[in-house]
């Protein structure tokens, strides 16, 4: 397919399954570049279903990543501590990611993959993990605003 059919089908948002497939990458840090502790950088990622969102650790902290609510029909994942991990996005939706071991410190994530069709029960589930966060409390609040 030349580029100019890409671009077309592009815009009327009818790409052939896994044509413009992407990764997107999202940091495990213990310190932020905003000087925030214990944070995925960025907060938020709005991908495409079929597309990667890949989870590195920078430093040996012990973070995770971890699927707290997934669209329904998607797959839960829960990596190993201090190890990469590749999350392929199948269904569309809002994915309420943490770090198992730093939840506690709002050390959380949110994916949008196309429609947000579950965002009224992801808003509900970062409320009752938030309630529970020592600090980082308005990080789910923070991200779920850039939803749209």
């Amino acid at each position: 397919m030349d580029t100019k059919s890409v671009a077309i089908l592009c815009v009327l948002g009818v790409l052939p399954q896994g044509a413009a497939a992407a990764d997107v990458h999202v940091k495990m840090l213990t310190k932020g570049s905003d000087g925030q502790a214990l944070v995925f950088e960025p907060l938020f990622v709005k991908v495409k279903v079929g597309d990667t969102v890949i989870y590195t650790p920078t430093e040996k902290a012990g973070h995770t990543s971890v699927s707290l609510l997934v669209p329904a029909g998607a797959k839960p994942w829960k990596a190993v501590a201090d190890t990469e991990i590749k999350v392929k996005i199948e269904k569309p939706g809002i994915y309420l990611v943490e770090c198992d071991v730093h939840k506690s410190l709002g050390m959380v994530n949110v994916i949008q993959a196309g429609k947000a069709v579950n965002l009224d029960e992801a808003k509900k589930k970062a409320a009752e993990e938030s309630a529970k966060m020592v600090v980082g409390k308005d990080r789910y609040e923070k991200a779920l605003a850039m939803v749209k």
